[in-house]
């Protein structure tokens, strides 16, 4: 496996065996009052897929979810264009972008055929990326999808992995600020556990010490809850720097556990390209 990592831990994609896993969400497109939702990809990594500058792309809706194939060979355009329409699709080229926060290869969608697969903007989506197609799922159920990050040590500046939690999200399910929460790690897995208020802080200091666990508080960034986590608790549970890991909660308890793509409904005999 090969981690694609850039910006200090921002691009959340690994690499494996020709394929691509990325993660991305649905955003908007347009002024408010005729906004439409918008998929977008970018990365110098889409040209290794097939996917250049001025390349022809085919958008199709499938449920909770889309697949783009690059029609490159043997294409006839009128006819494309009108079997793609009839599929419920429809037709956008990739281009050079030279914006601030996005540079390279480009390609965007919007428009009706992705509220038709059941997307709407806000929704989590990871895309399998392969040469020629990019199938994206919804990501359904209390799940995030978070990247480990990059981080340096106090007084060595070596990088060392952490793990970034920020959200009112969290606040809805029991991570306030200041709130008093256990760390525990396993070959796997990293459990977060909140405490209400009115239990007695030394019977929780006494409950983390007798299970070998950390005691961290839940800080605030913009007026958001935020958990931070660095150091051994990642590295012993077998995270490293650039691993997409699934965020599952319920209220109290949030659990770390490494990404399955699997689990998503990607079939291992998807053809590449339709």
């Amino acid at each position: 496996m090969i981690v694609k990592q850039e910006d200090g831990g921002r691009k959340r994609m690994i690499k494996e065996d020709e394929v691509i896993y990325q993660t991305l969400s649905v955003t908007r497109s347009g002024l408010a009052a005729e906004s439409r939702p918008r998929v977008q990809f970018n990365g110098e990594w889409l040209s290794e897929f097939g996917f250049e500058n001025g390349v022809l792309i085919q958008a199709l809706p499938e449920w909770e979810g889309l697949v783009f194939n690059l029609c490159d060979k043997n294409i006839t355009y009128s006819e494309l264009y009108r079997g793609t329409r009839e599929r419920g699709g429809t037709l956008n080229r990739a281009y050079i972008s030279g914006t601030r926060t996005q540079k390279g290869v480009t390609f965007v969608t919007t428009g009706r055929h992705i509220s038709r697969s059941g997307l709407k903007c806000g929704d989590a989506l990871i895309a399998k990326c392969e040469y020629g197609c990019i199938r994206v799922r919804k990501v359904n159920g209390n799940i995030r999808l978070i990247n480990v990050a990059k981080t340096k040590r106090p007084y060595t500046n070596e990088p060392t992995p952490m793990v970034f939690l920020l959200g009112g999200w969290l606040g809805e399910i029991g991570f306030a600020p200041d709130t008093l929460m256990t760390v525990a790690s396993e070959p796997g897995i990293i459990t977060f556990t909140a405490y209400e208020k009115a239990v007695i802080y030394s019977e929780i200091v006494k409950y983390a010490r007798q299970n070998k666990m950390q005691l961290v508080q839940v800080s605030t960034k913009e007026g958001s809850p935020l958990i931070t986590l660095t150091g051994n608790r990642i590295t012993n549970a077998g995270f490293s720097l650039g691993d997409i890991f699934l965020a599952e909660y319920e209220y109290g308890v949030i659990k770390l556990q490494k990404l399955e793509p699997e689990r998503f409904g990607f079939a291992e005999a998807e053809s590449r390209r339709e």
